[in-house]
């Protein structure tokens, strides 16, 4: 009764022995029992084929994983990096088109005889302004119509001068007024930096727009068009305000006479409240 007794605690010890789970003394008592019991020792060596069999399945199982593991891993890295590379050359394409804009723009900027004519239209309202430049000296006017009216503004600059003039129909005014620059409008960027970021928030399409090719550049509502001759603007459709621009431009054309000082008969001194 006592041999089943100490074989039956040996039994429960057997997993923990084969796991090197028991102390020394421990490990001396079972393999004492194990020299004398032939019924235990059978038990033991079950025991240890079954977990051989358990770690095999377990390590099997193991392998599976991993395996299964490692080509997820491999199928989502493939993803990412056709993702990357595809934006890579979506975002390169468009900042080659942006920079090459940018440059042409550059260097039409750098002349020093063209005329601008910008027509704005924005729910019932329309304005056009024409600039002559020369050598320095700028000749502008713009006239504004609108439900109330219209009205003229004539802007003259030299290296010695600013003269503003304002005609709304009853009065003319002569107003102060601080210097503008009236360049031909580019829509890229001025650097690197600035294309780049354009590359990434907007969209850049080639089409056709009025028999002129050009690319439209799309940021969020508005529609930017520019000539792929020039990298200037030419057309901007601000679709959250309902307004259209129209951009012209001609180099070498101005003459001395499109910029002579404007006569200010008839005009009095105020203030640019007056606009």
């Amino acid at each position: 009764m006592n041999e089943k007794r100490e074989c039956k605690v040996i039994q429960d010890l057997l997993p923990n022995y084969i796991e090197n789970l028991t102390s020394k003394e421990t490990n001396n008592f079972i393999q004492e029992h194990l020299n004398e019991c032939d019924e235990c020792k059978k038990v033991l060596e079950n025991m240890k084929k079954d977990l051989e069999v358990n770690t095999v399945k377990r390590d099997g199982r193991e392998v599976k994983y991993i395996k299964k593991y490692n080509n997820r891993l491999k199928i989502l890295r493939n993803i990412l990096l056709i993702i990357v590379i595809v934006f890579i050359l979506v975002i390169g394409r468009k900042m080659i088109i942006l920079t090459s804009l940018s440059n042409k723009a550059n260097n039409t900027l750098d002349k020093m005889n063209y005329y601008t004519k910008t027509e704005t239209y924005s729910e019932g309202e329309m304005s056009i302004l024409e600039s002559y430049n020369k050598d320095g000296i700028t000749y502008a006017t713009m006239n504004m119509y609108s439900e109330e009216g219209s009205k003229k503004l004539t802007f003259y600059k030299s290296s010695e001068e600013i003269i503003a003039l304002v005609d709304n129909g009853s009065t003319k005014s002569i107003i102060n007024m601080g210097d503008i620059v009236i360049n031909p409008i580019s829509f890229t960027g001025n650097n690197l930096f600035e294309n780049l970021f354009m590359a990434i928030t907007t969209s850049v399409d080639k089409i056709n727009l009025n028999g002129k090719e050009c690319y439209l550049i799309r940021e969020d509502n508005t529609e930017k068009f520019v000539d792929i001759k020039t990298g200037l603007a030419i057309k901007m459709i601000d679709n959250s305000n309902n307004r259209t621009v129209d951009y012209k431009y001609e180099f070498g054309i101005v003459n001395d006479s499109d910029v002579e000082k404007p006569d200010t008969t008839g005009y009095q001194n105020a203030t640019s409240n007056d606009i």
